[in-house]
């Protein structure tokens, strides 16, 4: 008999695949991201997202940030570090051990 249900997990994983992947117009991967921001909160499961940077999408891509190190960020350094990028670039986070 065939599965009627998929997993929350399993939807994450595949919406986190395209948007590190992809390389369809990011229209997609806002609709992409809309619906499974909308699952994630109306199941109790956001944990919140990440920006993925230029070493984790195609070369080709625009990253959601620039630059690798996230953890000395000021004021300053936000703006230079959302020139030219794409802000569907996300890597959405969640619990594991909670989520099925």
């Amino acid at each position: 008999m065939a599965k009627k249900t998929i997993s929350i997990k399993r939807i994450v994983e595949i919406v986190n695949e395209r948007n590190e992947k992809s390389t369809c117009g990011k229209e997609e991967r806002e609709g992409w991201n809309s619906l499974l921001e909308e699952i994630l909160l109306e199941t109790g499961n956001y944990e919140g997202f990440t920006f993925l940077t230029a070493s984790q999408v195609p070369c080709t891509e625009k990253p959601g940030i620039r630059g690798e190190d996230r953890s000395d960020l000021t004021a300053a350094d936000i703006a230079d570090r959302f020139k030219d990028t794409d802000h569907t670039r996300l890597f959405y986070h969640t619990n594991s051990n909670r989520i099925k």
